[in-house]
């Protein structure tokens, strides 16, 4: 990625852990699932811990739209649509934090119904 790139990644990162409704609880991993369907932003968080079930924890930050939007522009392919989703991992005991881009139909397998949910919490899980 370039520097740019990585700015907004680690923008993103800085967000998620800042939120309340992520800062207020301990894990181990963390991630956000992305979906713009449609001209929606959805947004689904989940605080692993321990290999415990996930736990719901979705931010709510302004701060956080705007950095999720200004990647998804920054990351855009020139005469390419952009990304239709994308999860945001974070490793809290190394600090790392890695994006995954889905693009066109590959994006489906990430949109979080309370059919697949649980199958979309195991495949966001941080390894």
């Amino acid at each position: 990625m370039t520097p740019d790139r990585d700015a907004l990644v680690h923008a993103v990162g800085q967000a998620i852990v800042a939120d309340p409704a992520i800062a207020d609880g301990a894990f181990d991993g963390y991630a956000l699932v992305v979906d713009y369907a449609g001209n929606d932003r959805r947004l689904a968080g989940f605080r692993y811990r321990d290999n415990a079930a996930a736990e719901a924890a979705t931010p709510r930050s302004p701060t956080l739209d705007a950095a999720l939007d200004a990647l998804r522009e920054a990351t855009r392919v020139e005469g390419d649509a952009p990304w239709d989703a994308c999860v945001v991992r974070i490793e809290r005991p190394s600090n790392r934090i890695t994006v995954e881009f889905a693009y066109g139909d590959d994006a489906a397998r990430w949109a979080v119904t309370p059919a697949t949910l649980a199958a979309v919490t195991e495949r966001a899980r941080p390894r």
